[in-house]
């Protein structure tokens, strides 16, 4: 088999089912390099997108009716089977297809655009393979004497990039008590270091985020400012400046995550709502208060800039040619403000001062901050509660540039695809990029496409991109608000009010796949222990039990491969991994089972596999039987709350 050529290895793997070459990598190197050829993994993805199925459909029932349309009272009673159920000759359909026409048939589903890479192998993994969710360490608290340890909750999440080979990624987020605490999450292969992810790799000293680091007393400190808004967007990391800028109330903080420590702070007259993320080029950090929308310039604090300048003032002349003064031509050229005084600093001032520069919301209610990838590098877009997307330009903030309307109220904004990281230099950028709104329209859950494109000619110069309404899918996204989306792979998926997280293709019609976070048990915690309440009513009438009712208020794509490709989920009190791999109980369990038969030498591979389909079964069936039951649960919810609402 090694000796013949690789078009005909090829061809023969074309036969083989997506398992079978799955297997077959561990054979040679030359089979796995055929194995993973990208074009096959991506043909296998679209056999089993629904696009695929619909034209299979089409094309089983033309034939049908061609075939059979010249005397329908002639059909046998096999052909009007046929006929009703055309989706039973799906499979002789595909097996006439040639190579070539299944390939362009791929070609023209694919939505990636140009120049974006995919995995194609690891994109089938995460539309087909099994999911699993882990939650990762819980930081806790000490207890006294006799008492149990008090678990703290999770106030936000972030996460931390390595772009280095080592892919050292780590989760930041701030804890209730008002510390900072780092989670390891590498993408290493080895055994030891998959063991370690999801462990704590420090935290920082509780209060630092809480503690007024001005000196100065507020005569009436608001009670906002140390409570946490809780809605996800209040945590920003930048990986480059290894910095995280947490908001808690109406103050900003931004933490080195070298040494966990704040090292500035910025107090704003109203609570802040939202911050901008990570994006593949280097800007100032955008945050959205109650009522105004402002920037943060954190290269330089506001103590290192006013030092920085007052230095720079009296070590280099200032620069006035109309007085005959020039600076050293070694220094900086610094200019004279208007009225004489020297530069002031370049971050938003406060809104009390006087031309202050920042953009006033004329509706309270920010929720989401976008900056596009480039080359939209001066984009900056702005939703929430009011229903229409703001459009401003960095380069003329603060006035706004446009308003595209919605219609409904949006929680979070996304770009499709993502930002790349790393950056090259002979990166080629799409000219038009999809931004992904997500919400809820007359209270049904609203999954919005926007289409985010350079400027032309003829707009006005003081406008760099354009964005225009999509489309809008307000009837099958879901049957409740959405509360966060993102771009994962070639997909985008969000997540539900009822704990419902699915995929859809990048159109945000095709729905590629689900899970529910209150469906996954058993649920594994960090370290294998699972955790199972053995008094979990299991009875038709009583409410639900605690922890079913969950959502995921943030999702986080890691951007990663086989391995590291997960999906981070907030729910608000913790963070858990959502994983495209079978649980680890039940990983450990096969391995067990192989070293036995291993040992033994008694059981073929047929039973083996009788033995993991079987455990499979078992999975499968708990988890059905936990779905029916929580589905029953809430029918009686219903039916309860019908009955009294007549009873007032």
């Amino acid at each position: 088999m090694d000796k013949l050529p690789v078009e005909i290895l090829t061809s023969i793997l074309d036969l083989l089912a997506p398992r079978e070459k799955v297997q077959l990598q561990s054979v040679s190197k030359k089979f796995f390099d055929i194995a993973r050829d990208n074009n096959q993994w991506r043909l296998h993805c679209y056999e089993q997108s629904w696009a695929a199925k619909q034209a299979s459909r089409r094309a089983a029932r033309a034939e049908t009716l061609v075939s059979d349309a010249a005397s329908l009272t002639t059909l046998g009673q096999d052909s009007l089977r046929d006929l009703i159920e055309p989706s039973i000759q799906e499979d002789h359909e595909e097996a006439g297809v040639s190579w070539g026409e299944r390939a362009r048939a791929a070609t023209e589903w694919d939505t990636s655009t140009e120049g974006e890479h995919v995995d194609w192998y690891s994109e089938y993994i995460a539309r087909q393979g099994p999911v699993s969710l882990s939650w990762i360490e819980q930081p806790s608290a000490p207890g006294g004497k006799g008492k149990q340890e008090c678990a703290y909750e999770v106030k936000g999440m972030g996460l931390l990039k390595d772009w280095s080979s080592a892919r050292q990624n780590k989760i930041v987020a701030p804890l209730e008590d008002g510390s900072v605490c780092i989670w390891d999450l590498n993408h290493a292969h080895c055994a030891s270091s998959q063991a370690k992810k999801g462990s704590i790799l420090g935290r920082s000293e509780p209060g630092i985020l809480t503690t007024n680091l001005s000196g100065r007393r507020e005569s009436a400190p608001s009670k906002t400012a140390l409570e946490f808004i809780n809605l996800g967007e209040g945590v920003s990391v930048d990986s480059l400046r290894q910095r995280a800028y947490l908001a808690i109330g109406n103050v900003l903080n931004e933490v080195d995550l070298n040494t966990l420590r704040v090292v500035s702070q910025q107090r704003y007259p109203w609570s802040i709502f939202a911050l901008s993320q990570e994006t593949d080029y280097s800007v100032p950090l955008t945050l959205a208060t109650t009522l105004s929308l402002q920037i943060y310039d954190s290269r330089l604090s506001a103590v290192e800039e006013e030092e920085a300048i007052s230095s720079r003032c009296e070590q280099v002349s200032i620069s006035a040619p109309e007085l005959g003064i020039f600076a050293h031509p070694d220094s900086p050229l610094l200019q004279l403000q208007p009225n004489g005084q020297p530069p002031t600093r370049i971050r938003s001032p406060e809104p009390s001062e006087k031309g202050a520069n920042y953009a006033p919301l004329f509706q309270p209610g920010p929720l989401s901050i976008l900056h596009p990838p480039a080359p939209h590098v001066n984009t900056i877009l702005l939703a929430g509660r009011f229903p229409s997307i703001l459009c401003y330009d960095r380069r003329f903030f603060p006035r706004l540039q446009k308003t595209v309307h919605s219609g409904g109220r949006i929680c979070g904004l996304a770009s499709v695809p993502g930002p790349r990281f790393p950056v090259f230099s002979d990166s080629v950028y799409p000219e038009s990029h999809s931004v992904v709104a997500c919400g809820d329209y007359n209270g049904r859950g609203s999954l919005e496409l926007y289409n985010l494109k350079s400027a032309e000619h003829n707009t006005p110069p003081d406008r760099t991109s354009n964005l225009d309404s999509e489309y809008k899918n307000r009837q099958s996204a879901a049957s409740s608000r959405l509360l966060s989306v993102g771009s994962h792979g070639t997909r985008i998926v969000f997540s539900d009010a009822e704990g419902n997280i699915k995929w859809t293709e990048r159109d945000g019609r095709s729905e590629v796949r689900r899970w529910n976070i209150n469906t996954s048990q058993p649920q594994i915690h960090f370290g294998g222990r699972q955790e199972r309440s053995g008094e979990e009513p299991r009875g038709l009438w009583p409410s639900q039990s605690p922890g079913s009712h969950e959502v995921a208020r943030k999702i986080l794509p890691t951007g990663g491969n086989l391995t590291g490709d997960e999906l981070l989920v907030w729910t608000g009190e913790r963070i858990g991994r959502l994983k495209f791999s079978i649980p680890a109980e039940y990983q450990k369990e096969e391995e067990e089972d192989d070293d036995d038969t291993f040992m033994h030498a008694e059981v073929d591979e047929a039973t083996r596999e009788e033995m993991r389909h079987r455990q499979r079964e078992d999975w499968e069936r708990e988890q059905y039987g936990d779905y029916m039951r929580r589905a029953l649960e809430r029918q009686a919810d219903e039916v309860r709350w019908m009955g009294n609402r007549g009873l007032g």
